[in-house]
């Protein structure tokens, strides 16, 4: 790689300043020219963004351009001036130059050892050395091609596998610049080019149902698709773990901390230690038999709970809610015998919901299956929350006022996630998972990913110190639904909660094996805790003033040149930075054939209308 190798035809001027990193060159003024011929192929000119190769001593340090001007000749005419100088130049050339890196034993290494010296020449890089330059395959060979690089025709872009999906990723650019195409472009060769996933997981949370078709990304995938407006989705496994977070439950049912978060972490307790009986079924049946036989003695707190009664008896499987209101309207409270419950229409006093007609005396002495209740988890939950409520306020140990309104927002909740998520103990069946909610409300789409993002988290950290070669991959498309450090829509503590949990991801998920991948058009939306701890950088057009402050923020090593060509960037091209690059490249991502692209494409409203 040594530069007598090139010969003078990628010779094109000399050091003449050096200041640390940043060298200024002088260009010979035949050296001038848009491309080269080298040996029967075409190389760039010198020109900004370029590379030069800068000899010294037994290593050829590479530096990129990233400026070029011109200054008035000092001396009209230099004696002994290089061969290549036109003589009685007015004018002459140079361009500033960023080195980052070194040949060194015919191997590239990023990183600088030496600089170069005053005086030292400046060649054009050969296509191999180009290659070897914008490729950095690790030596195993494990890598795969992405792309061309923008203004070298024929050069391949090669990143090394493990650098680049052993990391946490970061693709960004406006609407239509290509992002989409990337992301799936990037795993649809991992996934196809790997002999199976081994111990790795991969899920994709996909908000608009653009990753869903079957030859999208990979064939041997699991689609889950929730819906929030029937529940007759697929529902998105969880570890039953999930159901019993009263971190979450309380932060989703907005529970306060002093008076109802300690009920709430009462009942979801009380909901573990049942399911941890050997017959829970039978055991609830005892609890609602007490409750009630405690209602025929104290006939007041009848009257005011019998909607309670309704709601909590509404839960169990089985039970008639019509039948169930009229033996309740039957009962009314019967003052002159020490506020005993009796019938309305014979005056009986009733000592035992046997007394009690229908469905009433059927919740204590009937048939009905409460081990099917055990194994519902949101409705046992929301049943245990209920049942502590209507004790509690007939005991006088809480009050009405306070606890009702958590109770409705934590069944409501319940409710919700009982259409969207499904206990199980493994986790995800299939290695790729495709998570679609585009049938999911505005709500629990910000929930739902959060929900995957612990629960995969949790479920990778307990693998992770035992199984060295497993890894979890979480993909997040437009992510700035979910990682908005802004939103106005939500409470404060809920919104620093869910960006929590992805901050600790991105920040202590790598030893564990975890990785996040988040693509966006707006990342001065995203966390700047989170864009700035990603490992590598797509980077497509991005024209907005805050978007750009955001990238260079979190992207301090991408050189100017590079940044100022982000608003320009046509479709398809980027930016890519990172531990996967040697350099800041910019690349001509490969667009994918039009079957495996995501169903995220511009429409052709002229041809549609016939317009022209």
């Amino acid at each position: 790689m040594r530069g007598e190798v090139s010969g003078d035809l990628l010779l094109i001027g000399e050091v003449t300043d050096v200041h640390g990193t940043k060298v200024k060159v002088k260009v010979y003024s035949q050296a001038n020219e848009a491309s080269v011929f080298y040996h029967g192929e075409l190389v760039r000119g010198v020109s900004v963004g370029g590379y030069l190769r800068l000899p010294c001593g037994y290593d050829d340090v590479i530096g990129v351009v990233e400026g070029d001007y011109q200054q008035e000749s000092r001396a009209v005419a230099s004696k002994g001036a290089d061969k290549r100088e036109a003589p009685g130049s007015y004018l002459e050339r140079y361009v500033d130059v960023s080195v980052f890196g070194s040949f060194s034993s015919g191997k590239f290494n990023r990183g600088i050892e030496v600089l170069p010296l005053v005086r030292s020449k400046a060649y054009l890089l050969s296509p191999e050395q180009l290659a070897a330059v914008n490729s950095p395959v690790e030596a195993t060979g494990a890598g795969f091609r992405v792309g061309e690089l923008v203004g070298h025709n024929g050069v391949d872009v090669r990143l090394p596998f493990n650098a680049l999906f052993a990391s946490h990723i970061g693709i960004f650019g406006n609407t239509g610049s290509g992002k989409s195409n990337t992301l799936c472009r990037l795993f649809t060769d991992c996934l196809g080019q790997r002999a199976g996933c081994g111990s790795s997981k991969f899920v994709f949370i996909d908000f608009n149902g653009e990753y869903t078709a079957k030859t999208v990304l990979c064939q041997d995938k699991v689609v889950y698709g929730p819906s929030t407006r029937t529940g007759a989705g697929s529902k998105i496994p969880v570890p039953l773990d999930f159901f019993f977070d009263v971190d979450m439950w309380a932060m989703l049912a907005k529970a306060t901390e002093k008076t109802q978060r300690p009920f709430l972490k009462r009942c979801i307790r009380k909901t573990g230690t049942i399911l941890e009986m050997r017959d829970p079924g039978a055991y609830l049946c005892g609890m609602v038999r007490k409750l009630l036989e405690g209602y025929c003695g104290c006939g007041p707190a009848f009257d005011e709970q019998r909607e309670d009664l309704v709601r909590l008896f509404s839960l169990v499987p089985g039970v008639d809610v019509s039948s169930l209101e009229r033996a309740l309207d039957s009962v009314e409270v019967y003052q002159k015998y020490n506020n005993a419950l009796h019938k309305r229409d014979s005056g009986k006093l009733l000592y035992s919901p046997a007394d009690v007609p229908e469905v009433f005396s059927d919740l204590c002495y009937g048939s009905l299956d409460y081990s099917s209740l055990a194994s519902d988890k949101p409705a046992l939950l929301e049943f245990i929350a209920r049942y502590r409520f209507i004790e509690a306020v007939r005991s006088h140990t809480i009050t009405r006022e306070h606890i009702a309104p958590l109770i409705q927002r934590y069944s409501a909740e319940l409710r919700e996630a009982s259409k969207l998520y499904e206990p199980c103990i493994s986790g995800f069946k299939s290695d790729v998972s495709i998570i679609s909610l585009l049938n999911v409300n505005l709500e629990q789409k910000k929930i739902v990913p959060l929900v995957v993002a612990k629960t995969l988290y949790q479920f990778q950290k307990g693998r992770g110190q035992n199984e060295r070669g497993s890894s979890a991959h979480l993909v997040v498309d437009e992510a700035h639904n979910i990682l908005s450090y802004s939103s106005q829509r939500e409470s404060e503590n809920w919104r620093d909660y869910r960006l929590e949990t992805f901050e600790e991801i991105v920040k202590e998920g790598r030893k564990f094996g975890m990785y996040l991948t988040v693509c966006s058009q707006r990342p001065a939306d995203i966390s700047p805790t989170i864009l700035s701890q990603m490992h590598n950088y797509f980077i497509h057009r991005l024209v907005n003033d805050e978007d750009l402050r955001a990238i260079g923020k979190a992207v301090s090593f991408i050189d100017g040149a590079n940044a100022s060509m982000i608003p320009v960037l046509p479709q398809g091209c980027c930016i890519v930075s990172g531990t996967a690059t040697t350099y800041p490249v910019r690349v001509q991502v490969d667009a994918l054939e039009l079957e495996k692209q995501p169903m995220s494409f511009d429409r052709d409203l002229a041809k549609a209308w016939g317009v022209g």
